[in-house]
């Protein structure tokens, strides 16, 4: 070490070492005034929101009550929307040419109850294909916030590590810097002040002198409504759940108790939870969910799709190990493995085990090691735990796969279920058939309630069937928690078949051939010749000029090979029932990273359950499927949270054929499971899984043509 410190640079180091901390305190004190931002933007968004609402309201909505109010009055005087009226005062109403005392009373309590009724059914929808100047401001000031409060974790490691230390060396470099001071020093000061200068150079020269985390903070600010905007299609949850956290002026947080018991959700509110280690922000239903599962220690999550029951049940097993627990297991269909271990290691710290088949040393890491293991219903009638051995928490996904009580997975999983104490069945649709399955699961998390069941069946009231089970089972449908979703558009796309194609479907309508028959339109040896190829390719270049991604579902594998010849390399391979998991991950990622106008193909029950697809905002079906449930699983890969823009939903129909009746009952079926899973109204529904129907369907068809 030099005795003749070089007064210069120890200068420029104490100054730089100096600024570098303030500008870490200063990023640390930010978020006070970024949090005051983004509420004054979510104040300015409510109010345009609100007026739009109102200035799309003539002023003829006052004559629709009882009172007979006149409105030629008020158009006189140039107001013609509930906006304009809105403003007024009651005073200044009565002042209008022909209005009294009285009139302008029963106008100024109407309109406050309009306004009033407005605010309340307000949706919090981000505008993103048309957004306003209220949108912009809104979605910059949330962008500031998440990206900046992320980067906070990193500033606030880096300043906490290093100011205090950091003081205590500049104060004793000082005198090294100073001439006068250095001149006047002892030996021992002089020792010490070089030792600080020194050591303050090597800190500059680490992780606390590098300023590209400093550089990328001070870059948020500056970022342009298009990277904002960006962000927000790629993070959209995360916007929606800061809102509700942040905004409490905002209509963004709903009822998500599910018409449980008073009693029940005050319990479940009064559990504690230590969510420490999720990488993710929960909603307020999501957060429910999770102590609902915590508290009740064994019960069915019941969501519709597209809610994040992975995030919940994730989050129930970090919960649960900060408590105390080790040992956690998750079952899935084997579609969904990759998915299940990618999710976990995204959101959390914990280690994933995945476990195929009878994997004897994958099985035994985890009985070692602990935290999850992610294994699927095929392999656990292939793995055996030793008799005594207990685990923590087991995550049931799909749980409808193991409705079945002679079928040897649900065997198996009776033999897990003995094993564990803490339980979560996941379904967004555990009732695909009969009630009888739904009073299965139930009794497997509590078998208390075998004993009920019989008479549950016999329940006629929502009310009554809510509080049987609200020990049990919790269900939220989308329009309920999500109100920020964009519209779910639905189209029927009838196609009017040509000559090529009417000679083909007769003669699969006279062979009895049900599959050919289902085909209707995708059977002729030129797709020029088929209407709904020719629909399917103006419905896929419309969504490329709109910016848009397409998912394309059929059952037959043949005609997405037909689908894909007609697309070309706009379309991915094909998701298929004979596709490893692993392989299905990596369309779905290459998928998302497409330009607008890619086309992912899949069958859809292959890609229909499972993947999150929020890329996509088309979803398009070549033909009807069997049942609801699957229709409905297929959509929910687009239209989930996180999804920015509105779905649209093409069903590609053939006119005067099969497609007709099947919609039909498939139309029937769907109001017999929403009067169910719903309303929780009770009653035999006969949804049968088998497809004898079908049989009588074509023999009507075969009628009607004259085939008979």
């Amino acid at each position: 070490m030099s005795n003749k410190p070089d007064k210069k640079q120890i200068k420029s180091n104490i100054r730089q070492a100096q600024q570098i901390d303030s500008r870490l305190k200063a990023a640390l004190d930010g978020e006070r005034e970024e949090l005051a931002k983004l509420r004054k933007a979510a104040d300015q968004f409510l109010s345009a929101r609100i007026q739009a609402s109102l200035e799309a309201m003539d002023v003829d909505m006052l004559t629709q009550g009882k009172q007979k109010i006149r409105v030629s009055y008020l158009r006189s005087a140039g107001i013609q929307n509930m906006w304009q009226l809105s403003k007024l005062s009651r005073q200044q109403i009565e002042d209008l040419d022909g209005i009294g005392a009285q009139g302008a009373t029963a106008i100024y309590d109407l309109t406050k109850q309009i306004v009033k009724n407005a605010k309340e059914k307000l949706s919090v929808r981000i505008g993103i294909d048309s957004p306003t100047k209220a949108d912009d401001a809104l979605v910059a000031a949330l962008y500031c916030v998440i990206v900046h409060g992320q980067q906070r974790q990193q500033i606030k490691s880096l300043y906490e590590g290093h100011h205090k230390p950091l003081a205590k060396e500049i104060a004793a470099a000082q005198k090294a810097a100073s001439g006068f001071s250095w001149f006047f020093a002892s030996a021992k000061e002089r020792e010490t002040a070089l030792a600080a200068a020194a050591a303050l150079q090597e800190r500059l020269e680490g992780e606390f002198g590098d300023l590209s985390l400093l550089e990328a903070y001070d870059g948020v600010a500056k970022a342009d409504v298009t990277e904002c905007y960006a962000h927000f299609r790629d993070h959209a949850a995360d916007y929606y759940a800061a809102l509700e956290k942040y905004c409490t002026q905002l209509p963004v947080a709903q009822d998500t108790k599910a018409g449980l018991p008073e009693e029940l959700v005050a319990q479940i509110e009064a559990t504690q939870i230590d969510l420490t280690g999720l990488k993710a922000t929960l909603r307020s239903y999501q957060d429910f969910g999770v102590r609902y599962a915590v508290h009740q220690k064994r019960t069915l999550l019941g969501d519709e799709m597209g809610l994040g029951k992975t995030i919940q049940a994730i989050a129930t097993m970090i919960a649960m190990k900060a408590s105390g627990k080790h040992h956690f297991m998750v079952v899935c269909p084997a579609s969904v493995l990759i998915n299940w271990c990618r999710e976990i290691q995204k959101f959390s710290d914990m280690e994933v085990t995945k476990i195929h088949g009878a994997d004897e040393e994958a099985l035994l890491h985890w009985r070692e090691n602990g935290d999850i293991a992610v294994t699927t219903f095929e392999s656990i009638s292939r793995f055996e735990l030793p008799e005594k051995f207990k685990f923590d928490y087991l995550v049931v996904d799909e749980a409808h796969y193991v409705k079945n009580p002679a079928a040897q997975r649900t065997v198996a999983m009776q033999k897990l279920l003995a094993k564990t104490e803490g339980v979560l069945y996941m379904s967004g649709t555990p009732l695909v058939n009969r009630v009888d399955e739904m009073c299965f699961l139930v009794s497997c998390l509590q078998p208390q309630l075998s004993a009920r069941l019989e008479q549950l069946k016999l329940v006629s009231t929502a009310e009554q069937f809510r509080n049987e089970l609200s020990g049990v089972y919790l269900r939220r449908v989308r329009e309920d928690v999500l109100t920020e979703l964009p519209d779910l558009i639905e189209k029927e796309q009838w196609c009017e078949l040509g000559s090529a194609e009417q000679s083909i479907y007769r003669e699969a309508v006279a062979s009895g051939n049900l599959m050919a028959i289902r085909q209707v339109s995708w059977q002729v040896p030129d797709l020029k010749d088929s209407s709904k190829a020719m629909r399917l390719l103006e419905i896929c270049e419309n969504a490329k000029e709109q910016g848009r991604k397409v998912i394309v579902f059929s059952f037959f594998r043949n005609t997405l090979q037909k689908v894909c010849s007609l697309l070309g390399d706009r379309c991915s391979q094909i998701i298929s029932g004979d596709i490893s998991p692993a392989v299905r991950q990596q369309i779905v990622d290459e998928f998302n990273a497409a330009e607008p106008g890619a086309v992912l193909v899949s069958q859809v029950q292959a890609g229909g359950t499972g993947l999150n697809i929020q890329a996509a905002s088309v979803v398009v079906f070549c033909e009807p499927q069997l049942t609801p449930a699957i229709e409905n699983q297929a959509i929910a890969r687009a239209y989930r949270m996180g999804q920015t823009r509105d779905v649209l939903v093409y069903r590609l129909l053939a006119d005067e054929t099969i497609d007709e009746r099947m919609l039909e009952i498939l139309s029937a079926k769907q109001k017999e499971f929403d009067a169910f899973a719903e309303d929780s109204v009770i009653g035999d529904l006969q949804m049968q899984s088998d497809t004898s129907w079908l049989t009588k369907l074509v023999q009507e068809e075969q009628s009607r043509l004259g085939q008979q």
